[in-house]
């Protein structure tokens, strides 16, 4: 008795384990060749002198990470490599990998590359971007014929 018919076409359910695991693409859609990139977590806020940018930074340390202004885009990038290496009588055993990303924001007119600041704390990386004080934006009422 059969209760379902097999496809060999099934994706699984939770394909974002299994790329993580084999670093590698599993959806026909993509060469399979196709590195997995992992991406940090951003939340964003407007307020009323700043805008607080909130980034989910786990296991990467200050040195790691580095903040610059370009073209009017605020670019947050990090590399790390690591090595592992333990050796016994009659066994060794040796670790390695590298992982990197790279995040790019459009800064808006009223934001001031001068007063951008960044801190660390508890796998949070948190940059707080100025707002220019003479801010020639204004909001305008389109009547709508």
């Amino acid at each position: 008795m059969s209760l379902f018919k097999w496809k060999t076409d099934k994706k699984p359910l939770f394909p974002n384990i299994i790329e993580k695991f084999y670093g590698k693409k599993i959806t026909e859609s993509v060469s399979p060749v196709e590195e997995v990139s992992t991406v940090p977590s951003v939340n964003i806020s407007d307020n009323n002198k700043s805008f607080e940018i909130n980034i989910a930074v786990p296991g990467l340390k200050k040195k790691d990470i580095k903040i610059e202004v370009k073209d009017n885009c605020l670019v947050i990038s990090s590399e790390k490599e690591y090595k592992n290496e333990e050796k016994s009588k009659n066994w060794m055993r040796k670790e390695y990998g590298y992982a990197s990303f790279q995040r790019i924001f459009q800064l808006p007119e009223n934001a001031n590359p001068d007063k951008i600041k960044a801190k660390m704390k508890k796998g949070i990386l948190q940059i707080t971007v100025g707002k220019t004080e003479d801010s020639n934006f204004k909001a305008l009422h389109i009547p709508v014929k």
